[in-house]
């Protein structure tokens, strides 16, 4: 299904994290718990979202980050959507980072980008609201 047939009959909707989170890079995979977001490996590099403030056995780090998590269920034969909101994104200067769950897909911006990447979902008719 193509994206704008999906966005015919369906509301984009989606929600900023209050808090803030890193991006790092981990010596070894970390113990779960409420503070980890999620938790990346591709044979090469274990990659770890968490929590600022987080108590991890890191080599490299990135942050301050938000988190945009889109609320709308997505199937897995649509097609374009992160492709739509990343151009929308990009087409303001905002570089992301993307991860895709089994049926949701989340964003992250260094938190100097936020405002305005709120700005520009809105103005996209994507719902947001603060979670």
């Amino acid at each position: 299904m193509k994206f704008e047939e999906f966005t015919k009959d369906t509301e984009i909707r989606a929600s900023v994290r209050e808090k803030e989170y890193s991006i790092a890079k981990v010596r070894s995979l970390p113990k779960m718990g409420p503070e980890i977001f999620a938790v990346m490996t591709d044979g090469h590099e274990i990659t770890v979202v968490a929590e600022a403030g987080h108590d991890l056995d890191v080599l490299e780090e990135e942050k301050p980050f938000r988190i945009i998590s889109f609320d709308t269920a997505l199937p897995f034969d649509l097609i374009g959507f992160l492709s739509y909101i990343t151009k929308l994104l990009a087409d303001h200067n905002i570089s992301l980072f993307a991860i895709s769950t089994f049926s949701t897909d989340h964003i992250l911006m260094k938190e100097k980008f936020l405002e305005r990447a709120v700005e520009v979902l809105r103005d996209a008719n994507v719902r947001i609201e603060q979670k």
